[in-house]
């Protein structure tokens, strides 16, 4: 939780937009960008991570995360052109970023099978809860000094609590490859079809999550809220982030999966269009917060389900459905970006965004997802 509680600053980006706009002189869409890649390389590392994670101990594992990951936010605090964010954050943080994340979110839950919906929700809940924290921090600097100095402090706090994981694992013992991973089970295969159905449920299951986090700020300054307030915003998505991860984590392991996988996707359309609805900034962050508690919720029961359904393959499966995440987070910022260019405003990428959460749901209940194989 600690790991992946300082690596989910990276979802408090959307405070860096306007800053970022003024001192590089670049259009929102291309700043978006940055967000966006940085998504595409915590999808690829996570993709691939399972194939790495027992190679070293836990705590070294963690301390060379974090430490690549403060290195490429040390990069970004001296950049000066697009690039140099581009290599330092989109590349470096993002890759570091989902090795730690998924290695932490794996070993969770390895270790507490018999709950393991509580486990993972936690990890996940935690990731959410450092996007609350770090977008206030970066906020503070970026008023009292710079966008450098913002990221300077964010490599700073990184470096700071990976070190105090790495030696929390070591003196625990905590080790991926002698954790319990589930028993071989002839019933659990990797079925292409199945992967297919959890790829496009959990694809349009995030869009929303994924435009809403990174564009929480601008959207509030859309509807007229002043910079405290947009902050606040982008805080709030963080916190109904966090609230679903601990909420919906804990009552999978109690109540059936699939009703989660329908009726939380439904929740972020309803909020969606309501935002769409009103020009109220008080409402447009609440309706906010919604849209971030069904993404928390969403995030942390689909790797369950996925446990569930792909057993020992579980890890790799999980990898490959989140390639989906990636793809989203490459295109929902950048197209609420683009819209808001073209359009001078969010309102069409919000339907848009109501529209493929209603997918998601139609889809997790025609294939029947969070059932037993």
């Amino acid at each position: 939780m600690l790991v992946t509680f300082v690596l989910g600053s990276v979802h408090a980006f959307s405070v860096f937009l306007a800053p970022l706009e003024l001192q590089l002189g670049l259009p929102r869409s291309q700043i978006s960008l940055i967000y966006s890649f940085a998504l595409v390389s915590i999808t690829l590392s996570v993709t691939l991570g399972y194939r790495i994670y027992g190679l070293l101990p836990a705590s070294w594992l963690v301390l060379l995360t974090g430490t690549v990951a403060a290195a490429g936010l040390g990069l970004a605090a001296t950049a000066s052109a697009w690039w140099a964010l581009f290599v330092g954050y989109s590349l470096a943080f993002g890759i570091s970023n989902g090795i730690g994340y998924g290695f932490c979110l794996q070993l969770g839950g390895r270790v507490m099978p018999a709950r393991r919906g509580f486990a993972m929700g936690a990890v996940t809940a935690a990731y959410a809860v450092g996007s609350i924290l770090f977008a206030q921090l970066i906020a503070w600097r970026i008023a009292a000094a710079s966008v450098g100095a913002a990221f300077a402090a964010v490599a700073v706090v990184v470096l700071l609590c990976a070190i105090l994981a790495a030696l929390i694992m070591r003196c625990s013992g905590a080790s991926y490859a002698d954790s319990a991973a589930s028993a071989p089970d002839p019933r659990h295969r990797l079925e292409r079809r199945s992967l297919w159905q959890f790829w496009f449920a959990y694809l349009t299951g995030v869009f929303a999550g994924l435009m809403a986090i990174g564009h929480a700020a601008g959207i509030a300054l859309a509807r007229g809220a002043d910079v405290e307030l947009s902050t606040a915003t982008a805080m709030t998505v963080g916190i109904g982030s966090a609230l679903g991860g601990f909420v919906a984590g804990g009552m999978v392991d109690r109540w059936p999966l699939a009703r989660f996988l329908v009726g939380l996707p439904l929740l972020s359309a309803l909020a969606l269009v309501g935002i769409g609805s009103t020009g109220s900034a008080q409402l447009t962050l609440a309706l906010l917060g919604v849209v971030g508690f069904s993404y928390g919720s969403i995030i942390a029961i689909y790797p369950v389900a996925i446990a569930d359904r792909f057993g020992q393959h579980g890890p790799q499966a999980y990898g490959r459905v989140f390639l989906a995440w990636g793809f989203a987070g490459l295109m929902a910022p950048w197209s609420a970006g683009f819209i808001f260019d073209r359009f001078d405003g969010y309102q069409p990428a919000l339907l848009i965004a109501a529209a493929v959460a209603l997918l998601s749901a139609i889809s997790a209940a025609i294939f029947r997802l969070g059932k037993s194989a």
